[in-house]
């Protein structure tokens, strides 16, 4: 089974964290500020359920096995060359201003735009059929 799918009122709810900087239906983007505090309180040995929990992620919304990849994905970008940074936490998006920061940006804003269009098609849907 894959990762947790957010609805879209979990969606908004993440967007409103102040710790969170972008949102799809698949995938959770942190600030940079975010993962500085979460890797402290890891090193001191919180559990990530409970960083999560503090800083606004309810461990229901965000699933289990997301929980869990959230935790190594800091870990990997903490020790990895560019450090922590906003954003993805793979593949360096967003990180010091290079192409791949602007290719990525441009993608992920162009899939937003995509799901909210479909949103907007379904919410004309429902409303022509009352």
């Amino acid at each position: 089974m894959g990762k947790k799918v957010f609805t879209e009122e979990e969606m908004e709810m993440l967007r409103n964290n102040p710790y969170t900087y972008s949102v799809t239906p698949s995938t959770l983007y942190f600030t940079k500020e975010f993962k500085e505090l979460f890797w402290q309180e890891y090193q001191k040995g919180e559990v990530p359920r409970q960083i999560l929990s503090k800083y606004g992620y309810p461990a229901d919304v965000l699933g289990k096995k997301r929980i869990w990849g959230i935790a190594h994905n800091i870990k990997d970008q903490y020790y990895s060359e560019e450090g922590l940074r906003e954003g993805s936490l793979k593949r360096g998006a967003f990180a010091n201003n290079s192409n791949e920061t602007t290719e990525e940006a441009v993608r992920q804003l162009q899939e937003e735009v995509r799901q909210l269009r479909q949103e907007i098609e379904r919410m004309k849907k429902v409303s022509s059929a009352q």
